[in-house]
């Protein structure tokens, strides 16, 4: 009878060190803010931001606030896209997708309301989605992937491009009637560049005179294209993405996103990277300037509601804004704003059996991914 009570007893001391040591694990490993890795805006004040586990948050007031959207899912997800299109009864609706770990897409049709997860015949890691009408989607990924979709998303068919390189990002020119040809262009990994002359399936690889890794591709007028990647590597095309040559950025930096803005009065390029820098350029990308912004944290995503204001979104939870053109940053001036840091709490439920010999079965829940240490322990510390 004596041995048994201490049995009892040493079980429940167990319990009390697993959850000791789940609480301590999901608070050491919660605190930090969750990376941001892409923002799109749709109109002038309202935009959509996706991240780290599952993170899609949107805000209609030009970012004073955010509120978070439920994806369903707890992917990260790179990259978010959203376009207008015309129904066949002649109604306006708005989509909005999001692509990322695991071969990932999600696609909304209620601004981000509720999410559904599409089938697409992939586990590689979807890196960037591009739409340009709602029969026309792209998607690229790890491994030379690339989807396409003719129907608002549903279904995917893969595209051989032939190559093995992990695809960053796409970009096209825009629809301009006295344009003949509409290139879009794909770079990645290892200074891939791929090109598209037909708008069809066939893919060209091109020479861009670098082997350096590019994380990012824009238009910047109708056939002026500029690439960037690591360590400050910046490359550009005057005709659609078919020639290359090298540009001085100024900085060793890696870049991570690239964005064209005009109006009347200029034709500015901006670029985020990492060590919170962006980059400007005011000549089509001859020449860059090099901001320091507010932050040393890496800076994944820029997009601007006008030819003025702008959200940059980066690492853990990083949101700057610009309201001349990305020349200066500051945090929203409306104060605190909301933060999405993971669910602290945790529940422990009764081990079975009790006590326990020669196993038992311990049950535990937490509401995010957190890593967990169970550590069980006797009454002599063992």
């Amino acid at each position: 009878m004596k041995e048994r009570s201490y049995m009892r007893l040493n079980k429940t001391i167990a319990a009390l060190f697993i959850m000791l040591f789940i609480l301590t694990a999901v608070r050491l490993f919660s605190q930090t803010p969750l990376n941001q890795f892409s923002i799109k805006f749709e109109t002038s004040v309202a935009a959509t931001m996706v991240g780290q586990d599952g993170l899609v948050m949107r805000t209609e007031d030009g970012g004073l606030n955010w509120s978070v959207m439920d994806a369903g899912i707890t992917n990260v997800l790179f990259s978010n896209e959203s376009f207008v299109y015309t129904d066949p009864t002649g109604g306006i609706q708005t989509v909005h997708f999001a692509c990322g770990e695991n071969g990932v897409i999600i696609k909304s049709i209620n601004s981000g309301a509720n999410w559904s997860l599409m089938t697409t015949g992939t586990t590689e890691n979807l890196n960037y989605i591009y739409a340009r009408k709602s029969d026309e989607i792209y998607v690229c990924g790890n491994n030379g992937t690339l989807l396409f979709s003719q129907d608002l998303g549903e279904t995917w068919t893969s595209i051989e491009v032939n190559t093995d390189k992990n695809l960053k990002m796409m970009a096209m020119a825009p629809d301009v009637p006295e344009i003949n040809k509409r290139m879009p262009v794909i770079v990645g990994d290892s200074g891939t560049v791929l090109v598209n002359s037909d708008l069809a399936g066939n893919w060209t690889p091109v020479v861009c005179g670098t082997t350096t890794n590019l994380n990012a591709v824009g238009f910047a007028d109708e056939q002026v294209v500029i690439a960037a990647g690591n360590n400050g590597e910046i490359i550009k095309s005057i005709d659609g993405g078919l020639t290359w040559i090298a540009v001085n950025s100024g900085t060793n930096v890696n870049i991570f996103s690239i964005k064209y803005i005009r109006n009347e009065n200029k034709q500015d390029l901006i670029a985020s990277a990492e060590n919170g820098i962006m980059l400007i350029s005011n000549d089509l990308g001859d020449n860059w300037t090099v901001v320091q912004t507010p932050t040393t944290n890496d800076l994944y995503s820029v997009s601007f509601g006008s030819s003025d204001f702008g959200i940059t979104t980066g690492e853990a939870g990083t949101e700057l804004y610009t309201t001349d053109g990305g020349l200066t940053w500051s945090e929203n001036p409306a104060g605190d704003r909301f933060k999405v840091s993971k669910n602290e709490q945790a529940k422990l439920n009764q081990n079975y059996p009790n006590p326990f010999n020669p196993s038992t079965l311990i049950s535990y829940s937490i509401n995010d991914n957190a890593n967990v240490n169970i550590k069980i322990y006797d009454m002599t510390g063992r």
